[in-house]
């Protein structure tokens, strides 16, 4: 760990930079304790999918998954038996959701699109986090061992939109059917 003054990193901007993006994290104190950190990007996505996945184990219970297994991959079969059961009652309490519900003029989820996120979890083998968008889809996400970021995205249309951000940086979109085993085809080769 390096401290930098914020003077120094104004004036030496890149080698603080290329030092944080080396793995090693600049601090940079400032007044009143309103100090940073400048760390890589790769090491910023890593603390943030251990977060999502420390949080998603928080709400299900504290369940531990082994490190490269992500919920719905675990050792346990009783555990993906508890994510699927942990998504459905999510998707219940999506299905509640009001007008307005992300505080800017969001509408509520239809409810084929409920249903049809309810079929799709029953039938998935790895289960992702899921979440309510604000344009009326639901996204799963996933996250591997490699510390690669998957979204699909799934509405009414007939094909659900795929984003992978990889670790090196390096970003994809493709469409697939909305169906279980294009979804799972999909997940199965995004842990490969």
């Amino acid at each position: 760990m390096v401290v930098a003054k914020q003077m120094d990193v104004r004036a030496n901007i890149k080698k603080y930079f290329d030092i944080a993006f080396d793995g090693e994290p600049v601090i940079v104190p400032r007044k009143e304790n309103k100090n940073v950190i400048i760390i890589s990007e790769s090491i910023y996505n890593e603390l943030m999918a251990n977060s999502r996945m420390t949080s998603y184990a928080d709400h299900i219970g504290g369940m531990i998954f082994e490190k490269g297994n992500p919920p719905g991959r675990s050792v346990d079969k009783n555990m993906t038996e508890d994510v699927r059961a942990f998504n459905l009652n999510k998707l219940e309490k999506i299905s509640e959701l009001k007008k307005g519900w992300n505080g800017n003029g969001a509408l509520p989820l239809p409810k084929k699109l409920i249903k049809r996120v309810g079929a799709l979890l029953d039938a998935l083998c790895i289960q992702p986090e899921i979440f309510p968008t604000a344009l009326q889809t639901i996204q799963f996400e996933f996250d591997n061992a490699r510390r690669d970021h998957m979204e699909i995205e799934i509405g009414m249309d007939d094909e659900a939109e795929v984003f992978i951000a990889r670790y090196d940086g390096i970003e994809s979109f493709e469409n697939i059917p909305v169906s279980a085993e294009a979804i799972d085809n999909r997940v199965r080769a995004f842990y490969g």
